[in-house]
């Protein structure tokens, strides 16, 4: 039992090792190790018992090791600029973890390139040349990404210099191998299944009581990994535990954040913004953008002088599912070792949602851009459509609307955000080189 006043400080190290499940002595600062290994002794069993985690510490690392239930398209790793990586990216930093587990403790950035480019290379449609600026950027994206939780530490020279003229920068690392073996811990050898289903949290058979924890563990931690949980799109018995106080309940306890009901689903509330990646309401023109479409894509549903919109269900996971199992090496899976009881089908879907067509969608956008357009950056003024997908990208990782063939479907928690008020602010303006001229020296 926490006493009371420690409370915050227990919840704070809970919210830490959630948001990053990898903790070293630098990241994602100096402070959080300490603060995960005072409060360790408590927070093993409470992330066992109520969501299936397990806790690993060593002398420079704190990991915890998370169970997946269902995939998700827009958990993505980012760089340094926070954009999403892309395919290539993912496929670079896997091969520069497995490069990395070869090598010893110093390797510089042009050897480590030489060698994930001879991998690469073996792939169709991979490959890496170091004469390509943008296979130079992608690799050195995935890098950084290794870097910034301490798997690598510069020695010497710059990355980025090397990007930019690979004859004339060059870069030494240090490996901390322990970072390395915390990072990548694969739950099976990828060798010995049929489908990415099997990387997913099995059932296990068991007792009635047995059955009921798993249960429970499976609504909570659906409430931290998901923006929202739809009851429409989880099962019938993780439907009743989040309907249910007490599960509810343990996540306020241990996260110290609140919990919103409503018909529909319930939603974990982070109103300070630290426990996510994706502060929504934001600052930044593409988050006021989403909030503005969100705006008038109500105003759309709820007006009695337009026709209803069509309804369809939101896409399936199996869909996803099919789309990463046809990437998979066929030829790499060892048959007589694939264990096809481990591969299940995820819940299917069972919403309605009304569609927003594309050429409506674009329309609005131009409409708000017409608006709102001056206090907009001047890039995303300039290209509507693009400032359009950033924002139902954006909305999209929210689980705000899903995206369809021929629109997007809205979802019901815009219902939400539909009377927030939008305070616009006026860009100052820049001022024209005839204003500059026209100043005093």
């Amino acid at each position: 039992m926490i006493p009371q006043f420690e409370q915050a400080s227990y919840q704070r190290a809970a919210r830490t090792l959630l948001v990053n499940p990898l903790i070293t002595e630098t990241y994602p600062d100096e402070r959080a190790l300490p603060l995960i290994r005072r409060w360790a002794d408590d927070l093993t069993p409470d992330l066992n018992e109520n969501f299936g985690y397990r806790l690993e510490l060593s002398a420079t690392t704190a990991r915890l090791v998370r169970v997946v239930d269902h995939l998700d398209a827009v958990q993505a790793a980012r760089t340094s600029t926070d954009r999403p990586f892309d395919r290539r990216r993912y496929a670079y930093l896997a091969l520069t973890m497995a490069a990395l587990g070869r090598a010893g403790t110093q390797l510089s950035l042009s050897e480590l390139a030489d060698t994930v480019a001879a991998d690469a290379g073996r792939i169709d449609g991979l490959g890496l040349s170091t004469e390509k600026p943008n296979d130079r950027n992608a690799f050195v994206d995935a890098v950084a990404w290794l870097e910034t939780r301490g798997a690598l530490r510069l020695a010497d020279g710059s990355a980025r210099r090397w990007a930019d003229d690979p004859h004339a920068g060059e870069a030494l690392y240090d490996i901390d191998r322990d970072i390395v073996f915390a990072i990548y811990r694969p739950a099976r050898v990828l060798q010995h299944i049929p489908s990415v289903t099997a990387l997913l949290t099995q059932s296990t058979a068991g007792s009635r009581d047995t059955r009921r924890r798993e249960v429970g563990q499976r609504a909570r931690r659906a409430l931290l990994e998901q923006p929202v949980v739809y009851f429409a799109e989880s099962s019938v018995e993780v439907a009743n535990v989040l309907r249910n106080g007490n599960a509810v309940a343990d996540v306020e306890r241990i996260t110290g954040l609140a919990v919103e009901r409503r018909a529909e689903g319930v939603a974990l509330l982070d109103n300070a913004g630290g426990f996510t990646d994706r502060r929504f309401p934001g600052s930044g023109t593409v988050a006021q953008t989403a909030l503005l479409l969100i705006g008038e894509i109500a105003d759309r549903l709820e007006s009695p002088d337009l026709p209803e919109p069509a309804r369809m269900a939101p896409p399936s996971r199996q869909k996803l599912t099919a789309e990463v199992d046809a990437g998979l090496p066929r030829a790499g899976v060892f048959r007589e070792l694939v264990d096809d009881e481990v591969t299940r089908t995820t819940d299917e879907e069972g919403m309605s949602c009304p569609l927003l067509e594309s050429g409506w969608l674009a329309t609005t956008m131009s409409r708000l851009v017409e608006r709102y357009g001056t206090t907009f950056a001047a890039q995303w003024r300039a290209d509507p459509p693009r400032l359009l997908e950033a924002a139902v990208g954006l909305l999209t990782e929210l689980r705000i609307l899903a995206p369809v063939e021929g629109g997007v479907l809205a979802l019901p928690l815009l219902a939400r955000y539909r009377n927030v008020v939008v305070e616009v602010r006026k860009r100052k303006a820049e001022p024209s080189l005839f204003d500059m001229l026209g100043e005093a020296p």
